[in-house]
């Protein structure tokens, strides 16, 4: 029993020198291996900070947009049924160009018809959309509200029956202005642009832009009030008032490189060129243009080399292979 007490005792006497070096051990194969990843990590920014990657300044123009909602206006003839019967339409429910005099219905029964012509060219269209008569400029224009919406065309169908009077479609006089009242948002050159009457618009993204007419403007806070001539009408702008377009506010010429390449340094925004094997911090100007580029107006020129991660790029020389 003596024994056993003595071997006990000693046991117990060894767990805190075996618990120590259990401690030693461990911290030094946590430092050893810290050690180890500061040096790696040392070792491939040094040698990524020695040997950057190069992208090189490629040309960029960006052109801002604006999208721009309001509506259409026109001078129109709603055309009236002279007869009650069926009516028929020779060209068609349009909107389609007739000339002057054209037959553009017919409504009668049997053998009896009477025609309805067209008092003068233009897009005829059987069908109305409540507005015609009230949709003038001196009722949208004034104020600063938000613009009120039209219905779309309702289309008559052929063979429908009309009454003596009932509406049997209009006619929207060619060649005429289209004029557009709208809202847009103070983007860009849009105000200088809308006072030099140099104002660019397209109907969408696929159309070539052209050059509208600034009839009138007023600046409502942020945003601007326009009544302008538009470059175009279309047939099937007739078949709703309500319309978008898109407007070119100006745009920037200069290159373009990775947002990446784009660092601050001391409060100045810049890049780092190559000049030969040695990169230099460059302050420069411009703004993102999306799509992790960065258009540069000042500073760099198209074909300068510029190195693509400006956080671990060094002024210095570099190794470029």
């Amino acid at each position: 029993m003596r024994e056993k007490k003595d071997r006990r005792e000693r046991d117990e006497q060894r767990q805190p020198r075996k618990l120590g070096r259990a401690i030693i051990y461990c911290f030094s194969v946590t430092a050893i291996a810290a050690i180890w990843i500061f040096a790696f990590r040392s070792y491939f920014e040094q040698y990524d900070s020695a040997h950057p990657e190069i992208t090189w300044a490629l040309p960029w123009i960006q052109s801002d947009t604006i999208i721009a909602s309001g509506v259409y206006l026109w001078n129109e003839t709603p055309l009236a049924s002279p007869v009650s019967g069926t009516v028929r339409y020779p060209n068609g429910l349009g909107p389609v160009r007739v000339a002057k005099g054209a037959v553009v219905a017919r409504v009668g029964s049997g053998n009896s018809f009477k025609d309805v012509r067209a008092p003068h060219e233009g897009y005829f269209v059987a069908g109305t959309d409540g507005s015609e008569g009230n949709w003038r400029y001196p009722v949208i224009w004034p104020g600063l509200d938000e613009l009120p919406t039209a219905s779309a065309v309702t289309m008559l169908k052929e063979g429908q029956s009309v009454r003596n009077g009932a509406s049997v479609g209009k006619l929207i006089a060619q060649p005429q202005d289209l004029r557009f009242i709208g809202y847009a948002d103070l983007v860009g050159n849009l105000e200088q642009d809308l006072a030099s009457d140099r104002l660019m618009v397209k109907m969408d993204a696929l159309d070539t832009p052209s050059r509208a007419q600034v009839r009138v403007y007023e600046k409502v806070g942020h945003r601007v009030k326009m009544h302008l001539t538009v470059p175009w009408f279309p047939p099937d702008a007739v078949l709703s008032r309500n319309c978008k377009m898109i407007i070119e506010a100006g745009s920037l010429t200069g290159v373009s490189v990775p947002e990446t390449a784009v660092v601050v340094k001391e409060g100045n925004r810049g890049a780092f060129v190559l000049k030969g094997t040695e990169a230099a911090f460059t302050k420069i100007e411009g703004k993102s243009i999306g799509g992790a580029r960065f258009l540069v107006t000042n500073g760099i020129r198209l074909g300068d080399a510029v190195i693509v991660n400006g956080h671990s790029a060094r002024e210095g020389r570099v190794k470029l292979w």
